[in-house]
């Protein structure tokens, strides 16, 4: 998978997603050694990031409360 695959990915899980992603505000995705593609995501009350689950699906991961 590259970049833009997963961007797209992004993109259509924020679609299926409409409530829990109408208020994350999204980085530009990096790549990771040990996740692959990550791209971090935070709202007013916490920070996340963004993964795929080895099956083409983003994973939503709760890091910190703020």
């Amino acid at each position: 998978m590259d970049k833009e695959i997963f961007e797209i990915m992004i993109n259509d899980w924020m679609s299926d997603n409409a409530e829990t992603a109408e208020h994350l505000k999204i980085s530009e995705p990096y790549f990771d050694n040990e996740l692959g593609w990550v791209a971090d995501a935070e709202d007013d009350r916490a920070e996340y990031t963004l993964t795929d689950d080895g099956h083409g699906n983003i994973v939503l991961n709760y890091m910190v409360a703020k």
